[in-house]
């Protein structure tokens, strides 16, 4: 395995010193490969753990992929009716949403259950639409294009159906790990930087959960994490017009994906003046041929859907939900109340935010560790951000503390924190507007930040390899390790709470609620077993791999800190 080396520090036209190009290994690491399998077994063992239906808004997901199937590819709010057979699935199934110890339901026959069109191809019987179609088309697309490449897909039990719909979402997050660390390689050769990075979405329940739904954020997660990493690419140096169609490309397909792209373009900007030299008119001057690229493709391939919008609706993104009256949408959502302030709010939103990061381990809120323990890993997230950006201060590079990271300054640190923010700042206005019309808080969702988590897991790799020091090369295997405790937590949790039956005895709830996910999941319970066992399996190799790195690899000593002499030898 090649080891990358730094050159001596070269000395820029301005006078200032910058280090010298690194040579980057070409291929990736075993242990990575390890990581991204570990990442498919678990999504996998999610599809296993969740019965159909379960994610929110997964039922809308499902129809609108099978309109797409039918060609209804642009329909207008209120125009897209679910088919009666993906309504009359879900009601075979007890949703854990809002009810807990559900496991004292017999699940249905895997005999019983027949395919969608099977139980209905008529519009459904509900006063409430298909709100997605509010969404561009390429994941439903997509999506409908893979079922064509399973034979006999539309006449396979609903169950099945649903599976190989959620493996599509499993098969566009493998790349996320391997995109992830190959910026941490734009960033420091030291593999164990970027495995840190990898490793920690890993812990996020709700990122692996969407990796196991059928859900358009999963592209949507896959594209957000391509465009981070050109930009990571831009704001270290890279202004060649073939990253800048790269990620035109990306971004193109991310505003075909969800409307969260639309905040993209002033990070875009801010990588490009980051990664270029000189005053900011030479900057400028620099960086315009390759905005005009990046911007001109991504327009030309997503930016059409929303002028449309526009013209067609009115507005950038129309309500799904607009043709509701509001007697139907207070039935279906609750009575507005009135009294909404943004100084109830802002207090409200951040809590319920911080709550949410690693929590949402069932489907919203509930069932819920500790929120102590959710508030307190929030909590250490913001001060690892902040901490990235003071380490970019230059007396820390003088000092040697960032040995491995020397190239990390504080406008590439806020390259890699400034996507995440915009998409905060959207969902914080989207949320207001519909929390002072009355209505309950929503939009606070923490998928929508997912599509940017490259940037806010890269500086947390850089500000725990600063704190690790010498024993940064043990910093994967103690992240992993972390994750895997606290995600086995997450599980127990919702199987007691969610899946378990009402019993009395602790034990019992659990194997009641084994019974129940290997009842409801697709496959018969050998076939179920094993992919549990499988992802047990990948854990317990990941963990070997990542503890024979650590042993093999050498610590990496920090430079003294240079001398300050006071007067001088003829005093």
């Amino acid at each position: 395995m090649a080891v990358a080396t730094r050159a001596v520090d070269d000395v820029t036209d301005e006078g200032t010193s910058e280090p010298a190009p690194v040579e980057r290994q070409r291929r990736f690491p075993l242990a990575i490969w390890f990581v991204v399998a570990l990442q498919a077994a678990l999504m996998i063992g999610m599809t296993v753990l969740y019965p159909p239906y379960q994610e929110p808004d997964e039922v809308a997901h499902i129809d609108y992929v099978i309109a797409h199937r039918q060609g209804e590819w642009f329909d207008g709010p209120g125009e897209r009716r679910y088919q009666a057979g993906v309504l009359r699935a879900q009601y075979l199934i007890p949703g854990i949403q809002f009810n807990q110890h559900v496991g004292g339901v017999t699940p249905l026959p895997r005999s019983a259950r027949t395919s969608f069109d099977a139980m209905g191809t008529g519009k459904a019987d509900t006063p409430f639409p298909n709100q997605m179609v509010q969404h561009p088309p390429l994941y439903y697309g997509l999506a409908a294009g893979f079922t064509y490449l399973l034979p006999n897909w539309s006449h396979q039990r609903f169950d099945i159906q649903i599976f190989w719909l959620r493996l599509l979402s499993v098969l566009l997050l493998l790349p996320v790990p391997l995109l992830i660390y190959r910026a941490a390689q734009q960033i420091s050769p030291r593999q164990s930087l970027g495995l840190v990075a990898a490793t920690v979405p890993l812990s996020i329940p709700l990122y692996l959960r969407t990796g196991g739904a059928v859900t358009s954020d999963a592209l949507m997660i896959l594209l957000g994490t391509v465009v981070v990493a050109l930009l990571v690419k831009i704001a270290w140096g890279d202004l060649s017009r073939r990253t800048a169609f790269l990620l035109g490309l990306a971004w193109g397909a991310a505003l075909l994906t969800k409307g969260f792209a639309l905040s993209i373009p002033p990070a875009i900007a801010l990588a490009y003046l980051i990664g270029a030299n000189g005053s900011l008119r030479e900057r400028v001057r620099r960086i315009w041929p390759g905005i005009a690229v990046a911007g001109g493709v991504g327009s030309a391939i997503g930016g059409w859907w929303w002028i449309r919008n526009l013209i067609v609706y009115g507005t950038v993104q129309p309500d799904g939900y607009s043709t509701l009256s509001d007697s139907v949408r207070q039935a279906g959502f609750g009575k507005d109340r009135t009294g909404g302030t943004d100084l109830n709010l802002l207090p409200n939103f951040f809590r319920l935010l911080g709550q949410r990061i690693w929590g949402s381990l069932g489907l919203v809120d509930g069932p819920s560790l500790d929120h102590w323990i959710l508030f307190t890993m929030a909590i250490l997230l913001v001060t690892a951000l902040l901490f990235s950006l003071a380490i970019a201060h230059p007396r820390f590079a003088a000092r040697g503390v960032l040995a491995g990271v020397e190239s990390w300054t504080l406008g590439r640190a806020i390259t890699l924190i400034v996507p995440a923010l915009l998409m905060l700042v959207t969902m914080y206005y989207a949320s207001r507007r519909i929390y002072l019309h009355g209505r309950q808080l929503s939009v606070i969702q923490v998928r929508y930040l997912l599509p940017a988590l490259i940037g806010l897991v890269i500086c947390v790799a850089v500000v725990a390899h600063v704190l690790a020091g010498r024993a940064a090369r043990w910093m994967p295997l103690a992240t992993l390790t972390a994750t895997l405790m606290f995600v086995g937590a997450s599980v127990y949790t919702v199987l007691d709470v969610e899946m378990s039956s009402n019993s009395p005895d602790r034990l019992q709830r659990l194997k009641d609620a084994l019974h129940y996910v290997a009842g409801w999941a697709p496959f018969p319970a050998p076939v179920t077993a094993l992919l549990l066992a499988a992802a047990g399996g990948v854990a317990v190799a990941t963990l070997v791999v990542l503890a024979v790195m650590g042993a093999r690899t050498e610590p990496v000593a920090r430079p003294p800190a240079p001398r300050v002499l006071v007067g001088s030898e003829s005093d």
